[in-house]
């Protein structure tokens, strides 16, 4: 793993932050935040097939002496799996025809959803980064 990966996911939370920011003034605009929800759905598909086993297979090899950075890599693979469910169950009630019947929680369930996400940018970018950046550095 090199840099790249670091610059990839530093962009890829920005922009991330960026489509949530873009739907928070349409929460009351259902049909409006939609063409958002697409973006925003097609964000995560992309960040979280670039997580997948092989990039953790590749943490745990590199810090596989180090005990406590393993706990760490552990921690996000389960956090990844419940920001994944997250995002499953926000994209079954709010994407596609069956969204609309659903409009009405759309506010309370989009800011929830948000809510999570940006916690999650946060401890990648908290606990994630610094073992990029030591792999990247070794």
């Amino acid at each position: 793993m090199n840099s790249d990966h670091l610059k990839y996911f530093s962009s890829a939370h920005q922009s991330l932050l960026e489509v949530l920011n873009s739907i928070q003034p349409f929460l009351r605009a259902y049909p409006q935040a939609k063409p958002r929800l697409r973006e925003l759905a097609s964000l995560l598909v992309v960040l979280f097939a670039k997580e997948d086993q092989a990039f953790f297979d590749t943490l745990y090899a590199f810090y596989k002496e180090d005990r406590p950075s393993t706990k760490m890599i552990d921690f996000l693979v389960h956090d990844l799996k419940e920001a994944k469910l997250s995002y499953l169950i926000f994209s079954e009630k709010h994407s596609g025809e069956s969204g609309d019947i659903h409009a009405r929680s759309f506010p309370k369930d989009f800011t929830d959803f948000a809510r999570e996400l940006t916690q999650r940018v946060k401890m990648e970018e908290e606990y994630l980064f610094p073992l990029l950046r030591k792999m990247a550095s070794a």
